[in-house]
């Protein structure tokens, strides 16, 4: 019987190092230079829910304001969520000839390090022939990075034989924050038939790590899609409009390369839509998206289900957006061509 308890106490103790461990290895990968993320920006899978996060050369192409929260969290039981929060506002302003924006976007890994990026946008709008439309985007942000070191529980702090939390050898850096000036822009060219783009995101290559002088790898999206409508015949020959998008991304930064394609469908007041996002490093996932709409208001939620068990916990990956839109001059609306979706 003694010997029961003994092996009992002992287990206990190795589960909560290892859960320490956890911890700290994840940690480590966030806090410091990295072969594995290298410091990669946070996903959203409703990338048309928020335009202004994928592209800067899309604030103002509804013409009406808009305004688009998105919340996207990944849970892990171990070790806490990784969430990331957005708030972004847009609209068309003829006396600058083009769109203004805002866009904030806050990511929260676990209780240990925050990263912020407020930025403003403009974007210029021009029609080179009478139905081709081509916009310039930029966006001018203020990143910071912050790390609770308080949070951190490294393997030095665990003693097994008491269970006691001592502290750690480990030096903390110098500052645990820092902050950049971070420059993005995109090009957006669109008809009424299809739309296409590219994004440069951090083109100045703000300070990414707290120990050393690596920069954040510069992100390329290239994005284009289009929509077109189906008809149904419905209940006594009514007919029921059914919009249809195919939609491609593709996104490159640092040693990461990902693919993102499949569609939507608009039926009614209702939004479905599939898409399969991989990596060259045969990293497959599958997205899921449900959506409800009206002329004000569109809300939307989508899970991510990993296809090649990249994810520890072995829960996916719940998004939610919504998008609300505001009155404005009706005799505007007849500028507004851009068919994408907003999902």
């Amino acid at each position: 019987m003694f010997h029961v308890r003994n092996y009992n106490f002992i287990k206990a103790h190795m589960r909560k190092r290892y859960l320490f461990l956890i911890k700290f290895f994840i940690a480590m990968i966030y806090c410091f230079p990295s072969d594995i993320l290298l410091g990669q920006d946070a996903i959203f899978s409703q990338f048309y829910a928020n335009p202004l996060y994928l592209n800067p050369a899309f604030a103002g192409v509804q013409i009406c304001p808009q305004l688009h929260l998105n919340y996207r969290n990944h849970p892990f039981p171990d070790f806490g969520h990784l969430s990331t929060y957005s708030v972004s506002y847009q609209r068309h302003w003829r006396p600058v000839s083009g769109g203004i924006g805002l866009l904030v976007t806050s990511e929260h890994m676990g209780e240990m390090l925050r990263r912020h990026f407020i930025g403003g946008i403009y974007s210029y709008h021009t029609q080179l022939t009478r139905d081709y439309h081509l916009n310039f985007g930029v966006n001018a942000a203020y990143y910071r990075k912050d790390l609770q070191w308080d949070k951190l529980v490294f393997p030095d702090q665990y003693d097994p034989f008491t269970g006691n939390i001592v502290p750690t050898g480990e030096t903390p850096p110098e500052n645990t924050w820092i902050h950049a000036l971070d420059i993005s822009t995109g090009i957006l060219f669109y008809s009424e038939k299809f739309f296409t783009g590219i994004t440069g995101h951090h083109l100045t290559r703000p300070q990414q790590s707290l120990y050393s002088d690596e920069k954040l790898p510069i992100k390329l999206t290239l994005h284009g899609g289009t929509r077109f409508k189906l008809e149904r015949y419905g209940y006594r020959g009514s007919v029921q409009n059914i919009y249809f998008s195919p939609n491609i991304i593709m996104q490159h930064q640092g040693d990461f390369f990902r693919i993102n394609y499949g569609a939507y469908f608009d039926i009614e007041l209702v939004t479905a839509g599939v898409w399969l996002r991989q990596d060259f490093k045969n990293r497959k996932t599958l997205i899921f998206l449900i959506g409800f709409f009206q002329e004000k208001y569109r809300i939307g939620y989508s899970y991510d289900y990993s296809l090649s068990g990249v994810y520890m916990s072995g829960a996916g990956v719940h998004e939610i957006s919504i998008s609300l839109n505001f009155a404005c001059d009706r005799q505007k609306l007849k500028y507004n061509i851009l068919n994408c979706p907003n999902f």
